[in-house]
């Protein structure tokens, strides 16, 4: 496996001679992490592309991957499969998004069990460009505050929820707010389209601390009154797109990108609609939900 840095990007690094299989060894798992913890995004170029059963077992190496819950816009034979197109068949959409910009999120921060990495891979590109994926870096952002304004992050819960419009896709029985820590019963991975957060998570592997607000699914500040907590979401936020925390993925066929949930979000560029874009996603969460909170309040 041959890593090579982005050269000129604020993160990413692009990953030669990988086999994106189930059968990784637990060296090669570790590798691959280690980097991801250095990088935060990596691009996978170079290798046989993936069944869908192989693109799964490769992704359960790094966590549970959950049934996405869609009742449309998932693979029809491995719900755990998001297809992202602008596609219409047969005056049906095949997947979920559009030509538009969608803007900066990181996946299942509505739900209690969060995200921890990402894979997405490209089947079909524009060919005449855009449909970039932004991410930017918010450790990076966490990093840059002083010790004081950390401090009263620390303080702050986050209501996260499903955007609007998604409602009417997910299966009515995973639908709802979920309370962390509120009732013994055992939180399954598919559970909740709206959940509170603390603000500040905590990478468990690395230690690093991030702030975990995005536009698409942070709602409030349940803390702070609604003008006092649009203000703040709104100056987080503006961190997000910096070129000095930011890379720009320009996808080519067959790329795989990974990246960590917990301290990045990602966004993505407009397109041209009369193109085609298909895309194939799966997440991994983590098993305890309590696990991304255990942040260290500066002293």
């Amino acid at each position: 496996m041959d890593l090579t840095p982005i050269p000129g990007a604020a993160l990413g690094a692009v990953v030669h001679g990988a086999r994106v299989t189930g059968d990784l060894d637990e060296a090669t798992t570790e590798e691959i992490r280690a980097a991801l913890d250095e990088h935060l995004v990596l691009v996978f170029r170079g290798h046989d592309t993936p069944t869908h059963e192989e693109f799964l077992a490769f992704g359960r190496h790094f966590g549970h991957i959950p049934k996405t819950g869609l009742t449309s816009g998932a693979h029809p034979d491995h719900n755990e499969i998001l297809i992202v197109s602008n596609l219409v068949e047969d005056g049906r959409k095949i997947g979920v998004g559009d030509a538009e910009w969608m803007g900066w999120h990181t996946d299942y921060s509505f739900r209690p069990r969060v995200s921890q990495i990402g894979f997405l891979e490209a089947m079909e590109v524009p060919s005449s460009g855009g449909g970039e994926t932004l991410f930017t870096d918010m450790y990076a952002l966490y990093e840059s505050l002083s010790p004081e304004e950390r401090g009263r992050l620390h303080s702050y819960r986050v209501r996260h929820a499903l955007r609007t419009g998604y409602e009417e896709t997910i299966e009515e029985e995973l639908q709802g707010e979920v309370s962390l820590g509120e009732n013994t019963a055992p939180i399954q991975p598919e559970d909740g389209t709206s959940t509170i957060h603390p603000l500040i998570a905590r990478n468990p592997r690395t230690g690093r601390q991030s702030v975990y607000v995005s536009s698409l699914n942070t709602k409030r500040v349940v803390d702070l009154a609604p003008d006092a907590s649009r203000k703040l979401l709104d100056e987080l936020l503006a961190h997000a797109g910096r070129p000095e925390h930011t890379y720009a993925h320009t996808w080519r066929p067959g790329d795989i990108v990974m990246w960590d949930q917990l301290g990045t979000i990602h966004a993505k560029q407009a397109f041209d609609p009369a193109e085609r874009r298909i895309m194939r996603q799966v997440v991994s969460i983590f098993d305890d939900p309590t696990e991304p909170w255990r942040a260290e309040v500066p002293a």
